[in-house]
């Protein structure tokens, strides 16, 4: 099965990608002003032209963010709940072995790219109009005068890059030749959630696959809760 959840892993990572980027905006249940409560689940149906039914749920789910444990603006934390489930609801053949997979996407909207500092010069070069003495008149020659002020400064500046998307898996599960009716999953509780080093807005989101594997081919089926603003 190393093969298939290796596959699984990478096709996982890429449709969170694009689920975590297109629901970025959505509104959110979870938030830093609402930082206690329930995660709206979900539910998908794995349909193949084989005759296999199955289906994969996501639900129970609770989210608690902390504040940065190390006091600053570029961590966030959370403990997370919940369970997924598949289940086997037809299968008028004989299934090798299914699996369910279940992690958390997070999005990081601006990556902290480090600290720069240097010395420069700087120098300023000012030309006026002024009195010259020494010239006959009474009130001396008129004629050009330069200054300005040549100098040493430490310049400073925090660097930015562009966001990123983290993937944090919670766990799997398993099981050889599963049966019509038979339902298996994964419960996690108080799991951490975290990301270090982003000074932008932080979005996650809890995600579960369900692959059925038969002889001839694996099908998959993802879920994904609803949106976590963690920042």
């Amino acid at each position: 099965m190393r093969r298939i959840k290796i596959g699984m892993a990478a096709a996982v990572v890429a449709a969170c990608a694009v689920s975590v980027m297109s629901v970025g905006t959505a509104s959110a249940q979870i938030t830093p002003q609402n930082p206690s409560g329930p995660v709206k689940g979900g539910k998908q149906t794995i349909t193949s032209k084989e005759g296999v039914n199955a289906q994969i749920a996501l639900f129970d789910l609770k989210a608690k963010l902390f504040p940065p444990l190390a006091g600053d603006n570029k961590s966030r934390l959370a403990y997370v709940d919940g369970k997924a489930e598949g289940l086997i609801t037809k299968a008028p053949g004989e299934i090798e072995a299914a699996t369910v997979e279940v992690g958390y996407v997070v999005a990081c909207g601006v990556k902290d790219g480090g600290f720069e500092s240097w010395i420069g010069s700087n120098q300023s070069v000012s030309g006026g109009v002024g009195v010259v003495g020494g010239a006959p008149g009474p009130f001396g020659a008129v004629g050009a005068g330069v200054g300005g002020t040549l100098g040493l400064s430490q310049n400073q500046v925090i660097k930015t890059a562009p966001g990123a998307i983290v993937f944090l898996p919670v766990g799997s599960k398993t099981i050889q030749k599963p049966k019509p009716g038979e339902s298996f999953g994964v419960r996690f509780g108080e799991k951490r959630v975290s990301i270090e080093g982003c000074i932008g807005s932080v979005d996650a989101v809890a995600y579960s696959t369900l692959t059925v594997s038969s002889r001839a081919f694996d099908d998959m089926k993802t879920v994904y809760s609803e949106v976590m603003r963690f920042a």
